[in-house]
């Protein structure tokens, strides 16, 4: 005898559950933990493009932002990069600190951040007695 193909199937079944929900809990969880702390993470993080404009080129030039160093050299202005901002929800400092050569009369900074999805924003300082050392905050809402 053959049997009947209708209760083959359903134990063929019956038996692929009770083996499968088992195994999808083994091996599920752990990778699933990983995947949302790694997401997380990233889900702070915002890419910006960042402009720099400046009048008179400096001879030193640092801009950071949460301590990490994005600009160190001054090519010509405009200088434009990629960044990634660790989040625009509270705000984002900027620390620049800028140096011209003697007998450079004051002159403009002007620095522009535009993230992913938000508003572009900029700010002007200007140099004293031929520096510059700044905290610029930007912020959206």
């Amino acid at each position: 005898m053959r049997g009947f193909p209708p209760i083959q199937i359903f134990l063929l079944c019956l038996a692929f559950i009770v083996l499968a929900v088992p195994l999808s809990h083994l091996t599920g969880n752990t990778s699933n933990a990983k995947v949302i702390k790694v997401a997380a993470k990233e889900a702070n993080s915002v890419k910006a493009l960042l402009r720099l404009r400046f009048a008179h080129q400096p001879s030193t030039l640092s801009l950071k932002i949460a301590d990490k160093e994005l600009i160190t050299t001054t090519d010509a202005s405009p200088l434009e990069l990629d960044a990634v901002l660790p989040s625009t929800k509270e705000g984002v400092d900027v620390f620049l600190s800028a140096t011209w050569p003697d007998n450079t009369p004051d002159t403009a900074l002007t620095l522009e951040l535009e993230p992913d999805g938000l508003e572009a924003r900029s700010q002007t300082r200007w140099s004293a007695a031929g520096s510059l050392d700044e905290v610029i905050t930007f912020s959206w809402k």
